[in-house]
């Protein structure tokens, strides 16, 4: 393994750094050092179809078991705090540890999840598969959305990994997705991107990943899973020849009209800047993508084929 992380890094390490990536802040002040884990309320809520439960009460003990993990594995303070968009877990650090140097150098220094890119030992093919599961198991978690209304316009079922649009993370949905894809198995349908030639402003980006493949991964959040479980359940009967293939890298683009925003450096990475984009994939491909239709692949749509595309 080309870097030494592994020397450190197991299934619950690899958790908090998903954890950390999709939503966490590093702070020191005062000698004081602090990790911070936003769940916004938007995250936690989650709706499936005949699921019942105290939503509550699930978020509360949710939150509970990722906080006595985190506990078991850190060996420091940590609080829970209520918010008004959201709780956070607060994690505090009174030595410069071997733990509060690990964090930083899975971070590369950078201490906001608006800087964030997923550590390059996630990307290594030989850190073991598990361990990249519970890394986005964790950003799963804590930035992850599924609810009845995240179906495709086919009726199935989604989950959506949200980041949080700005101009210095661009790269992070592509990252995620090369992860889930080319590590996991796991077939991402789409990136709807927050940018104003998909019709969305400067939004949250979304990862959309079909509920039955993202069984894969799943959620450590219970009442997430549970609704999981029920929608891929769900879908399997209603669509019983379905096939999910990867995102082929390349499909037919279909024409958006241009907009001022397009050259909006204050939002954009600068690789976009006055740049016109009439396909998701076309962005996917200017901030790293590589994929490429495979020929005689079943599973993936061709790129001469009419797709049915967000945004």
């Amino acid at each position: 393994m080309h870097s030494r992380l592994d020397d450190y890094i197991d299934a619950d390490v690899a958790y908090l750094a998903g954890l950390i990536i999709g939503r966490g802040t590093i702070a020191e002040v005062s000698g004081v050092r602090q990790l911070t884990i936003e769940f916004s309320y938007q995250s936690l809520e989650a709706q499936g179809i005949s699921s019942t439960f105290s939503l509550d009460t699930a978020i509360r003990l949710g939150l509970d078991k990722i906080l006595d993990r985190l506990q078991e594995l850190l060996d420091t303070d940590i609080q829970k705090i209520a918010k008004n968009n959201g709780v956070h877990l607060v994690i505090r650090f009174m030595r410069h540890n071997m733990i509060w140097r690990n964090i930083l150098l899975l971070t590369e220094g950078k201490t906001d999840y608006a800087y964030f890119r997923i550590p390059k030992v996630f990307l290594d093919p030989e850190l073991p598969v598990e361990w990249k599961r519970e890394f986005v198991r964790g950003f799963a978690d804590v930035a992850g959305n599924i609810r009845h209304a995240n179906r495709y316009v086919d009726g199935r079922h989604r989950v959506r990994l949200d980041v949080l649009n700005y101009p210095t993370n661009w790269e992070l949905p592509v990252q995620l997705c090369t992860l889930l894809q080319d590590h996991l198995d796991v077939p991402v349908q789409l990136i709807t991107w927050g940018h104003p030639n998909m019709g969305r402003d400067f939004r949250e980006h979304q990862i959309n990943v079909f509920a039955q493949p993202f069984l894969k991964v799943g959620f450590s959040l219970e009442y997430k899973q549970q609704i999981l479980t029920e929608f891929a359940e769900f879908d399997a009967k209603s669509f019983p020849d379905v096939k999910y293939g990867k995102c082929p890298g390349l499909r037919r683009p279909r024409d958006k009209p241009t907009d001022q925003r397009e050259h909006n450096a204050d939002k954009l990475d600068k690789r976009l800047w006055g740049k016109h984009f009439d396909s998701y994939w076309q962005i996917c491909k200017v901030l790293g993508c590589t994929r490429q239709p495979q020929p005689n692949d079943p599973t993936d749509m061709a790129m001469a084929e009419e797709t049915i595309e967000e945004g």
